[in-house]
This record gives C-alpha cells, sequence and structure tokens, in this order.
C-alpha cells in the first residue's frame, strides 16, 4: 500500500512540474491608426534582442481597434523582453527615417522609450511568473 502512495505522491509531483508554464497576455493601447498590423516579438536573451528572425515567439495580427491583446501561452518561467511596432501601411517592416527613427508606432516592455539609441535587452526586460499580464502603450 505505502508503495502506491508513494507512486501517485510520485505522478502527481511530475505534473506540477510540467504545469510550471503559464501564458503572458499582452495588451497594447493608444494605437492611433485603425489599419495596418501590429508585430509583437518575445525575446528570452540579450544576444537575440531586436533581432529581425531572432524572436522567441512572435504574433502579427491585423489593427482592428484602438486596443489590441496578444496571448503567448504555454511560456517558461524566465526573463523576456517585448519588441512591438505598428505596420500602418502592411509592408511586413518597422519603417524609418534616415536616422533610424520609426515613423511608424513602436513600444517596449516596460514601456520603455529610448533616447539616442535602440534599447537593450536590460532596459524592457521582467521576469514571467504565473499567468503575467503587461499593458504597453504605443509611441508614435
Amino acid at each position: 500500500m505505502k508503495k502506491i502512495f508513494g507512486i501517485i505522491i510520485m505522478l502527481f509531483g511530475l505534473q506540477f512540474g510540467y504545469a510550471q508554464n503559464s501564458p503572458l497576455k499582452v495588451t497594447v493601447t493608444d494605437i492611433h491608426e485603425l489599419k495596418g498590423k501590429i508585430q509583437v516579438s518575445l525575446y528570452n536573451s540579450e544576444a537575440s534582442f531586436i533581432k529581425k528572425g531572432k524572436e522567441y515567439k512572435s504574433m502579427v495580427r491585423e489593427v482592428k481597434s484602438g486596443t489590441e491583446i496578444f496571448t503567448f501561452k504555454d511560456l517558461p518561467k524566465g526573463e523576456y523582453a517585448v519588441a512591438l511596432y505598428h505596420d500602418e501601411n502592411s509592408d511586413g517592416k518597422c519603417n524609418t527615417n534616415m536616422l533610424g527613427i520609426p515613423k511608424e508606432g513602436y513600444a517596449f516592455s516596460r514601456n520603455f522609450v529610448p533616447k539616442l539609441s535602440a534599447p537593450k535587452f536590460e532596459d524592457t526586460k521582467f521576469r514571467q511568473e504565473q499567468g503575467n499580464s503587461i499593458i504597453i502603450k504605443m509611441h508614435y
């Protein structure tokens, strides 16, 4: 009987070990134009941060309202950063001026606003715990 009880306890322990992953809800606010698409990219390291094609996960959706919600499911606990842009003309890229400053809306987790250079992972990172929800304000 003790053996069966021990096996049951061990199986419950394994189940809780797998339940460590959780969703991240990203609410994007202050979207000015109801056209184009929003691309939200999730990064899990400094080495990959804001490098095209190096996203940990990414989502793209057509803009339908001034606030859009994106949910990344099944994320392990750890440090992440979010970068997003409003692709108003739907050309698949964040258009910039001659100085490299975005001409389309953009935003980062922790609502970090870069001053004279691109942000660093350290500036925008947050700790993903059980079922995080973050709000990011779009900048134009």
